[in-house]
């Protein structure tokens, strides 16, 4: 236990070094909104579609509050990931890449039916760079940002088949955008600056229902419904016309500024499953979300061409170990895991609707000796469509969890 302890520690401790290094979307689609969705759960669930409706004792499923109440084991959680995208038009292709922390979490199981839990992931991100020209001069669009997501949950085993969770999130992050505009026949430059600071909180109300049927066989069926976030936000911008000397210090003068407030609200979503499987050795299930984005706007950056539909989410997956107890032979303690999605995104460009799909699998790979386990997980997918005006994105995304556990909160019996 004290291992366990001092590793948490040195956790906590790398990633509030780490936490503002990472590495945003490249995406030029991070340009809307509030930026790329850069978390869909552990890289335990990542691998099979990002379902979140199973539970076990030994693994916490950030996504689903209820599930708390399944765990055995205090769950230390920390994710990694790798992403790689093809950007395509109609005359050229390039790769780009970001590595991200993806997720951390600790749930704690607090007698037989309660379980709690907190940590830190990141929500969104933006990081991309654009670049038009014509014959009336250099369009430049340049932006960064993003926002992470604190969360503590708890879950009550109402009965033994029904739990019900609950957890508090609290949303803080930022978006800086630089758009320049240097005309083909002057020589002096517009560049037009602004920030966006956010902060706020919300609520996410999940119940995990788990039927036994015979043989060990158990039936999965699982809701979820986060509350619309109102994000209170403050808006910084200032236009200036540059003009380059021959000095090297360029001449600024300042067009305008402006210093607001408003209010964002991030969209409320529900989210509800069915899965069926054979305790500790197989397990598929099926799910859909639904987020209300048809009245999403984001006050401070609503281009003309932009519009919002409700967004809407497929997800199918599952797993399969060959024999969880194996003494002998390791590889059949191995956990193989593959899922697919399709996501309409919600968002429509020049009247074009941006979709998403892609397929995934992993491994869960547990230790020699112990319950812990090294999870991996690959998502193949593809985003958007080659027009006039849209690229399409093909990715790799590589990510890596590690599961570790531990019993903490035992009573002696000897002294």
């Amino acid at each position: 236990m004290k291992i366990f302890n001092r590793l948490i520690f040195t956790v906590l401790l790398l990633l509030s070094l780490q936490i503002q290094a990472q590495d945003g979307s490249p995406s030029p689609y991070s340009f809307y909104g509030l930026g790329d969705t850069s978390f869909r759960g552990t890289t335990e669930n990542v691998a099979m579609g990002s379902i979140r409706i199973y539970a076990d004792s030994i693994h916490y499923n950030i996504n689903n509050p209820a599930a708390l109440s399944h765990l055995k084991f205090v769950n230390l959680n920390l994710g990694l990931s790798n992403n790689f995208i093809n950007m395509s038009d109609h005359s050229q292709s390039q790769w780009f890449s970001s590595h991200n922390i993806s997720y951390f979490s600790l749930g704690l199981p607090v007698g037989k039916k309660i379980g709690i839990g907190f940590g830190l992931v990141p929500v969104n991100s933006s990081s991309y760079q654009i670049f038009e020209k014509d014959e009336l001069g250099t369009y430049t669009f340049k932006g960064d940002g993003g926002n992470s997501r604190i969360f503590i949950a708890g879950a009550y085993q109402l009965t033994k088949e029904l739990s019900l969770g609950l957890e508090y999130q609290y949303y803080f992050g930022f978006l800086d955008h630089e758009n320049y505009w240097i005309p083909a026949d002057l020589y002096t430059y517009t560049k037009e600056n602004s920030d966006v600071d956010f902060s706020g909180s919300s609520f996410k109300f999940s119940t995990l229902y788990t039927y036994p049927l015979k043989n060990h066989h158990y039936l999965n069926i699982s809701a979820d419904y986060r509350l619309t976030t109102h994000l209170k936000a403050r808006y910084k911008s200032h236009t200036q016309l540059i003009t380059p000397t021959p000095t090297g210090n360029d001449h600024v003068e300042v067009l305008n500024r402006s210093d607001k407030n408003a209010t964002i609200d991030f969209p409320a979503s529900f989210n509800a499953g069915i899965g069926y499987g054979m305790q500790n050795q197989w397990f598929v299930g099926l799910e859909y979300n639904l987020k209300s984005m048809q009245n999403f706007r984001n006050p401070f950056f609503d281009p003309s061409y932009v519009r919002y539909e409700n967004a809407s989410t497929f997800r199918m997956g599952g797993f399969y170990t060959p024999q969880y107890n194996s003494i002998t032979k390791y590889w059949k303690r191995i956990t193989y895991k593959a899922g697919a999605y399709y996501k309409n995104t919600g968002m429509l460009l020049y009247d074009t609707p941006i979709n998403d799909f892609g397929i995934t699998f992993g491994l869960s790979l547990p230790a020699i000796k112990g319950i812990s386990n090294l999870n991996f997980g690959v998502e193949l997918g593809q985003r958007g469509k080659i027009t006039d005006r849209l690229v399409k994105e093909q990715y790799v995304n590589l990510h890596i969890g590690l599961s570790l556990n531990d019993r903490w909160f035992i009573k002696r019996k000897i002294n």
